[in-house]
């Protein structure tokens, strides 16, 4: 049985590791000075997570939970809900966490899970399995309630390309402001860049389902 001191230490090296990994990265970071700020003994990490690198993973998986439970992908939707609705509220709630919560270490923190996305490390697919995996799923069961009956190549290819126009403005938010700085993602434009992105992504639903339509009908 974990002692309550025990599970206190746990929980004080998950925020030093917050801290640290957020100001230095994964590399840089180093076991001392997260047990240090955390007031537990050096050998504490291995203990509780098994090493750095598994109180890294922690650190990214408890960040990314946090940030779900304030922009939960189906707040006020249920599986019964009309798809075009579930997918309004999907793609606003990744829009919406995106825009961060204006706290320098959430968004070093970010940062940090971006990287992760654009260059999985070997650390990644624990995060991937917990987290991201059920999210995809979910977009998956929105774009086949679109698209009833396609084929899942089409259904799979339809969910990248919402996804994607949600992520390039988080990846590519440097490039995308100085392209134009009305590309920028604000808390003031989030109703409008989800409306856009809703919008051209039914359009090309609905030609996507016209074609399957006609198919079938052949």
């Amino acid at each position: 049985m974990v002692s309550e001191s025990e599970l206190g230490t746990k929980a004080r090296l998950l925020q030093a590791g917050r801290r640290v990994f957020g100001e230095r990265g994964l590399k840089n970071a180093t076991v001392r000075e997260i047990c240090e700020l955390a007031g537990a003994n050096v050998a504490a990490v291995n203990y509780h997570y098994g090493g750095k690198e598994k109180l890294y993973v922690a650190v990214l998986q408890d960040f990314m939970e946090e940030e779900l439970r304030r922009h939960p992908r189906d707040a006020g939707v249920t599986p019964d809900t009309p798809p075009e609705e579930r997918l309004r509220v999907y793609v606003r709630s990744v829009l919406a966490q995106f825009l961060g919560d204006g706290d320098p270490l959430s968004e070093r923190l970010g940062k940090l899970l971006t990287q992760e996305f654009i260059e999985p490390s070997q650390h990644f697919g624990a995060i991937f399995d917990s987290v991201c995996r059920p999210l995809h799923n979910m977009l998956l069961d929105i774009v086949r309630g679109l698209l009833p009956g396609a084929p899942e190549d089409v259904v799979l290819r339809c969910a990248s390309s919402v996804i994607g126009q949600c992520v390039l403005f988080d990846f590519a938010r440097e490039a995308m402001s100085r392209v134009n700085p009305r590309l920028q993602l604000t808390a003031s434009n989030l109703e409008s860049f989800t409306n856009s992105i809703i919008e051209f992504s039914l359009g090309g639903i609905d030609r996507l389902r016209a074609g399957l339509s006609a198919a079938r009908a052949a």
